[in-house]
């Protein structure tokens, strides 16, 4: 498994999330490769202190952090991470900055995107060059 580049596409962060808000935010089991549910459920998700702080270095000093958004791999995901990462939950880092007591601005990414980030009539118009969301940390199961 290769997992070289840490970063997600514009593209596959949408599918993540598009994906986690239809089936697992509702309550809907995750699915695997051979459309069985999947019954043991990603338990956690390691990241480097180096991604982690590679996250970091793009945000403020004082005010930044990191947004983690919940997602579920779908089969764009196979031939990258294997067939037995799909239906499996997991976690994408955005760096993000606090503004006020509840604003928090997405860094890298516009605000036209943070807008329709989920929107369905852009599915699939995402330039797969430009990498705003963070993933590929090393996950229980398979990897416990």
């Amino acid at each position: 498994m290769s997992k070289e580049n840490k970063k997600l596409s514009k593209n596959q962060f949408k599918k993540l999330r598009k994906k986690y808000e239809k089936e697992i935010k509702k309550g809907y089991p995750g699915v695997n490769k051979k459309g069985k549910e999947i019954k043991d459920q990603t338990e956690w998700i390691w990241f480097s202190r180096k991604e982690i702080e590679e996250v970091l270095a793009k945000t403020d000093a004082e005010k930044g952090g990191i947004k983690f958004y919940f997602g579920e791999y779908d089969d764009s995901f196979e031939s990258t991470l294997g067939e037995e990462y799909v239906g499996r939950l997991t976690l994408a880092m955005v760096p993000t900055d606090k503004e006020g007591d509840q604003s928090f601005v997405e860094l890298g990414v516009s605000s036209v995107d943070r807008m329709s980030l989920m929107t369905e009539e852009d599915e699939g118009d995402g330039d797969d060059e430009e990498e705003d969301a963070y993933n590929y940390g090393n996950m229980c199961p398979p990897t416990c």
